[in-house]
């Protein structure tokens, strides 16, 4: 059971290659979303979004 929690935790661990600053605004990778497993519901979608269709809260359809 100890493991799966910190096998959780790995996965919600924000790395400093998984984002970078533009105009002041963090800009996440694709592989930090993929990492994360699910869409957040961004109403603006995710730049790097690799969910299809962006947007849609817990979606986990990676795009083709």
């Amino acid at each position: 059971m100890e493991s799966k929690n910190k096998e959780r935790e790995n996965q919600n661990e924000i790395l400093p290659s998984d984002y970078y600053i533009e105009n002041n605004r963090v800009v996440f990778t694709e592989e930090y979303h993929i990492r994360r497993g699910h869409c957040c519901g961004s109403y603006n979608g995710c730049r790097h979004c690799p969910y299809e269709p962006k947007g849609v809260k817990g979606n986990t359809i990676l795009k083709t």
